[in-house]
């Protein structure tokens, strides 16, 4: 039990610190791949916990959070590496927002939405 609980922690605690920098800055800009331009609220969590939510935008074929991320287009949305071993998965929620898995070495380690700001 002491080993899950570290290994959850330790998990929660790698997500939090990748995302947890996470702010908007800029203008929203032209579409990329097929992840639609404009303002987003960013929400990672793991074990339906809410990690982070913070602003954020899709300007030309970047991610805009605390840095810019690129967006690598798939026939659903896109993904975007936040740093090696380190992916988010943006299909497209049928709403005009985006969400899928995220993901640490292969491991599935909590989930990530992207939800139109209005």
């Amino acid at each position: 039990m002491k080993i899950h609980a570290r290994s959850s922690t330790v998990r929660t605690a790698s997500v939090a610190i990748v995302v947890g920098a996470a702010v908007a800055f800029g203008a929203v800009g032209q579409a990329s791949a097929d992840v639609q331009p404009g303002a987003y609220t960013s929400t990672t969590s793991s074990s339906g916990v809410v990690l982070l939510q913070r602003t954020g935008h899709v300007e030309g074929h970047d991610l805009v959070l605390i840095g810019r991320y690129r967006i690598h287009p798939t026939s659903t949305g896109g993904y975007v590496d936040f740093f090696p071993g380190h992916r988010v998965f943006m299909n497209r929620d049928g709403h005009g927002g985006y969400s899928g898995p995220a993901y640490f070495g292969g491991t599935r380690i909590g989930s990530f939405t992207l939800t139109p700001r209005r």
